[in-house]
């Protein structure tokens, strides 16, 4: 009796996964017939968008008066490297606060050379 129901429930299995399998490869064509846009396009919304400059700034712990200034991009690079460290996953830190510490960063250098750009005089 134990028997019969174990082929039932492989049964069950591979029905599931052949439906999933099967639904995932019309998805697959659909996704060729549109071209590689399609496939960039979902990529990129399945990355989601970059660290909002107010998120990144609580992360670092800086002000955006930091942002301005000669010295903007040594504070912010001191304050990502002291934070980076102290989160390392081989000291007993969190990966992922290392990897918010990073998109933070990120998401501030392409913040201080929008400022640096808008700051430059025009000729």
């Amino acid at each position: 009796m134990s028997g019969k129901i174990i082929a039932q429930i492989v049964i069950a299995g591979v029905q599931v996964f052949s439906k999933a399998f099967g639904l995932a490869y019309q998805q697959a064509l659909k996704n060729a017939k549109n071209g590689p846009g399609a496939a960039s396009a979902a990529a990129a919304a399945s990355r989601g968008s970059k660290m909002a400059v107010d998120e990144s700034l609580m992360v670092l712990n800086i002000s955006r008066a930091d942002l301005v200034g000669t010295d903007a991009a040594t504070k912010l690079s001191e304050k990502y490297t002291r934070m980076f460290e102290a989160n390392d996953p081989s000291n007993g830190g969190s990966f992922y606060l290392q990897s918010k510490v990073f998109r933070a960063k990120e998401a501030l250098d392409d913040e201080l050379a929008d400022l640096t750009k808008k700051a430059a005089p025009k000729k």
